[in-house]
């Protein structure tokens, strides 16, 4: 029984620690964002090259993509993920008491 409290809290912890990176990463996100735009808005905005508009746009989507299927990682599924594990940790559990 204890086992299986200690497993739990480091399911959780691990939980915990997928949950911080993932805000962390969407702050990366946002403030590297912002700067892009602040700097296309003003060194770029007047310019006839749109090159540096279509890097921060790929930039973006491509970094949009990335940072939903983290959000998914790290949030949706990981109650799934975590449901599962604690199964298996309790099979084991209980196989290794046998």
């Amino acid at each position: 029984m204890d086992t299986e409290h200690l497993t739990n809290n480091d399911l959780v912890v691990k939980t915990a620690k997928k949950r911080v990176r993932f805000k962390k990463h969407v702050t990366v996100y946002l403030l590297v964002n912002l700067f892009l735009w602040v700097l296309f808005y003003f060194l770029f905005r007047k310019s006839e090259d749109k090159t540096f508009f279509d890097v921060i746009l790929f930039v973006l989507l491509t970094w949009t993509i990335i940072v939903t299927g983290h959000y998914f990682y790290a949030i949706k599924w990981n109650k799934k993920m975590l449901e599962k594990e604690v199964e298996s940790l309790m099979k084991d559990a209980a196989n290794d008491t046998r």
